[in-house]
């Protein structure tokens, strides 16, 4: 199926990615690999809109199902080969992913400008209930990358999805953080540049009022701003009801997870949460432009997603 047209400035550009590419990457990997998996690009009618996936099935029986949720913008671009190469990993084992472009992203209908965060959850459930149609009665795993994780964690603590587990890799823990440090991007732009510095607050202004705003060659709606800034991990302790891999990258083999995402992993196992948190010594690949290598990541996510 044909890849949609690019257009300049959307949230998660594919300058060097799309379906032929992924087709591409797939067909070049082991033959014992190929003969396990199958990937088909797809869109999907749901919710009035035209959404792309990429599946990545198994050739064999299904054991369970995995929707994918992508961070913003340029980390999207960063993780596409990480990701397909999992999937495929994945499927491998029986299970059948489904890579997702939220509206307004990648190949996805919509534009930049109207991208946004209650669209994003009511597509997700609508994607969800048809992998489940797909293969009624599989047990299904969210997994996100950065925001891609906050999103999975509202839909599940808030009741909108039954998922057997979530797969995190560096989730985002609060939305107002994280978008901070997102328009610093633009702020260090102007400074090299030389144009009028705005700070943090001036852009939230701008945002909250609806504005669009371009960060670091994206454009970020105002209302997709503002609902990413109103969500936090630490707010939903309903949580703990679910099972959660939590995996996080670090610079050396042993290193503990950050401070806040322990605080908030120790809250929920007190609350009886089942969540097994990893680290993992790889390369933060969503910040760094290039090829780079993360077998660790990629082998501990196989592992515990063999794992009942």
């Amino acid at each position: 199926m044909d890849a949609m047209p690019q257009q300049a400035g959307r949230l998660a550009k594919r300058p060097e990615c799309g379906p032929d590419r992924d087709l591409a990457a797939f067909m070049s990997d082991p033959a014992p690999v190929r003969r396990r998996s199958v990937i088909e690009p797809l869109f999907l009618a749901l919710n009035g809109r035209r959404l792309f996936v990429l599946q990545v099935m198994p050739t064999g029986p299904c054991r369970g199902t995995v929707l994918y949720l992508p961070p913003l913008a340029e980390e999207m671009n960063r993780c596409r080969s990480h990701v397909a190469e999992q999937a495929r990993a994945l499927a491998a084992t029986g299970l059948h992913c489904v890579l997702l472009d939220h509206y307004g992203t990648g190949e996805s209908d919509g534009l930049s400008a109207e991208a946004d965060w209650n669209i994003w959850l009511d597509d997700v459930v609508a994607v969800a209930h048809w992998m489940a149609a797909q293969h009624a009665g599989r047990p299904l795993t969210l997994w996100g990358i950065r925001l891609g994780a906050l999103l999975a964690a509202e839909l599940v603590a808030t009741g909108r999805l039954d998922v057997a587990r979530l797969l995190f890799w560096q989730p985002v823990l609060d939305g107002r953080l994280y978008l901070n440090q997102h328009l610093r991007l633009r702020i260090a732009s102007q400074m090299v540049h030389g144009s009028d510095r705005e700070t943090t607050s001036m852009i939230m202004q701008r945002l909250s009022a609806g504005e669009d705003v371009e960060v670091a060659g994206y454009v970020l709606p105002g209302r997709l701003a503002v609902g990413m800034a109103s969500r936090k991990m630490a707010d939903w302790p309903a949580l703990a009801a679910v099972r959660i891999d939590w995996i996080e990258a670090v610079f050396e083999p042993g290193q503990p997870l950050p401070p806040g995402s322990r605080r908030l992993v120790d809250k929920l196992v007190a609350a009886g949460g089942r969540i097994q948190a990893i680290t993992v010594a790889c390369p933060m690949f969503w910040q760094l432009a290039g090829d780079q290598d993360a077998p660790a990541i990629q082998q501990t996510t196989l592992r515990v997603m063999g794992e009942p």
